[in-house]
């Protein structure tokens, strides 16, 4: 009987591990297009996890040349920037949060080895 419930014990932890296995190995990196203007930040994280990096600016004087340039006119002088990036399978897309937004309101995409 004992013997009995310690491969059962067992059983039940070899299915528990596969099925956690299943799991992880489903979730994917996500793509370029799952990210859009106007979603929360907490549907963000919880879709997608925690950004692989955040960085905040205030912006000033300076332009930016790349993807990001029409936004980034639109954007008042002296504002905070806080921006979120995320690696996707082609490169790296970044999210835009102005003087503290709650949802997103720019992005940009930089494809692997760009150099703006």
């Amino acid at each position: 009987m004992a013997i009995r419930n310690i491969f059962r014990k067992r059983q039940l932890i070899a299915i528990v591990l596969i099925i956690v296995l299943m799991l992880v190995a489903c979730k994917t990196e996500p793509h370029t297009s799952d990210f859009r203007i106007g979603m929360a930040r907490q549907t963000i994280i919880t879709s997608f996890g925690e950004p692989d990096q955040r960085q905040s600016l205030v912006k000033s004087g300076s332009g930016i040349f790349g993807p990001i340039e029409t936004f980034w006119s639109s954007v008042p002088e002296g504002a905070t920037i806080e921006i979120w990036s995320y690696q996707v399978s082609d490169g790296m897309v970044e999210l835009y949060f102005v003087n503290g937004s709650a949802e997103v309101q720019g992005t940009g995409f930089a494809p692997t080895g760009a150099v703006y």
